[in-house]
């Protein structure tokens, strides 16, 4: 399952100047519901996702996954990384190398030393081999259901996924993270995402 196709966007409308600047207000809207969720609810709903994702990822059988570091209340999933690391799958973390930029990936294991990045998010600190995973598992701070994700604004996956246009890719999130929006012209939609309930889009390429 690589990236899905581009004709899933052209049956979708671009956004206009107007409607750009109401992202941020949706972006700021979902990350505070995120982090008012309680931590026990969130919790429960990190082990519904590491079931679904862990299911997915062994129906794929990539070699290696990129993963992330949770911030701001996203889906903790460390403890599911933790068990794809046992179950012998190389995984990588994203490092931001400057912007405007695709993200670097490099492999890290539970036991790596780590730096923290000029965001504050743990980097590894052996960071200078770069691996392209097969697989992404990539989180959401919105999402609809065309598969297209609504990030912090950055633009590190996006133009990451267009440098990468054989890569599969999982974004994983909240139910309540689900969300209508217009699309820039730079969004790509992701191969899948699972939210709590199992897959909530997936791609039909």
């Amino acid at each position: 399952m690589t990236q899905p196709l581009h004709s899933v966007k052209e049956q979708m409308p671009l956004q206009t100047d107007a409607q750009a600047r109401l992202r941020p207000e949706l972006r700021k809207h979902l990350l505070q519901l995120r982090r008012e969720t309680s931590l026990s609810i969130r919790q429960t709903w990190d082990l519904q996702i590491a079931t679904h994702l862990r299911e997915q990822i062994e129906a794929l059988s990539p070699r290696s996954v990129g993963i992330y570091w949770p911030i701001k209340a996203e889906p903790n999933l460390q403890a599911c990384f933790q068990q794809l690391h046992a179950d012998g799958l190389q995984l990588a973390l994203p490092i931001v190398t400057g912007p405007a930029q695709a993200l670097k990936f490099v492999s890290w294991a539970p036991e790596d030393a780590m730096d923290e990045d000029a965001y504050g998010i743990p980097i590894p600190r052996e960071r200078a081999v770069a691996i392209q995973p097969d697989l992404l598992v990539i989180p959401c701070v919105g999402f609809n259901l065309q598969g297209f994700r609504l990030g912090y604004g950055g633009g590190f996956y996006d133009r990451t996924l267009a440098a990468m246009p054989k890569v599969s890719s999982i974004g994983v999130a909240y139910q309540i993270s689900q969300s209508d929006f217009p699309l820039d012209k730079y969004d790509l939609p992701l191969g899948e995402i699972i939210t709590e309930l199992g897959i909530v889009t997936k791609s039909t390429e």
